[in-house]
């Protein structure tokens, strides 16, 4: 319906003027709140979007990280699981070989209770040999003695080591009787104090030479004293020494071996 305003009176003009201009001015009020309407909750939403993206991005780096340090922990129990496995056999290996040291350390000390009183008689056969025996070497002998009797007091020396220290002793001892020796000595002859020079034989005898070559004589086991022989052994004697000095090429010589009854023997 169309108004004409020709016929529309002075107020109602005024009327419709004032409602038009209101009308108008609502217009972008209205418009305003309506795009609030729409653009609040599509901020929102966005937000919530950046938001969640912002929670799924870091939930993937912390997957990484954890991932990672899952692997290195898992590698690490590996590790120590080879290491517990390695340690644990060397564990046993160990205990095996304390258990056949403990069994050897038994059988040690029963063979020592039972060695100990042959070692013993070790000791005495070697005090015996070189006190009753002839006297050469006394001092070096009886120094060796001295060492060997100390040994057998000393508990930090093994039952090993005092067999085979004893055995040694013994040896050269033995060694002895296979090999002839000079050198020089004091003696005491039925003419006094002389100082000579001692040839010994083996283990047969010893023999001396006056140092200006016009005596000789020999030790007599059963009087345990030096006895002088006649001259006419000084040419022997004085060759047996030179050649134990390798002064001479090795020889026969006459000698007089034991007591005095078998050197008249012998002379005859």
């Amino acid at each position: 319906m169309k108004l004409s305003m020709a016929k529309i009176p002075f107020q109602g003009k005024a009327v419709l003027v004032i409602a038009g201009f209101m009308l108008c001015s609502t217009q972008p009020l209205l418009a305003a709140t309506s795009e609030q309407k729409v653009e609040k909750p599509l901020r929102q939403s966005i937000a919530t979007r950046q938001g969640t993206q912002q929670a799924v991005d870091k939930w993937q780096a912390d997957r990484g990280s954890l991932t990672a340090q899952f692997d290195a922990l898992t590698s690490e129990t590996a590790n120590l699981k080879s290491y517990r496995d390695a340690l644990q056999s060397r564990v046993e290996k160990t205990q095996q070989r304390l258990d056949t040291k403990q069994k050897q350390l038994v059988e040690t000390e029963k063979i020592s209770e039972e060695i100990t009183p042959f070692l013993g008689e070790l000791l005495d056969q070697l005090r015996q040999v070189i006190n009753e025996g002839l006297p050469f070497l006394v001092e070096e002998r009886k120094k060796r003695l001295v060492r060997m009797e100390e040994m057998m007091d000393d508990p930090k020396t093994s039952v090993g080591e005092k067999y085979r220290r004893l055995m040694e002793a013994l040896q050269i001892e033995a060694e002895y009787g296979f090999t002839t020796e000079v050198y020089p000595q004091e003696i005491s002859s039925p003419s006094g104090k002389v100082q000579v020079e001692v040839f010994r034989l083996g283990r047969l005898n010893l023999f001396y030479l006056g140092l200006d070559g016009r005596s000789c004589g020999f030790y007599d086991e059963a009087s345990a004293s030096w006895q002088t022989l006649d001259d006419s052994w000084l040419r022997e004697i004085s060759t047996a020494i030179a050649m134990a000095r390798k002064e001479k090429p090795v020889s026969f010589v006459n000698l007089p071996i034991g007591r005095i009854g078998k050197i008249a023997t012998i002379q005859q």
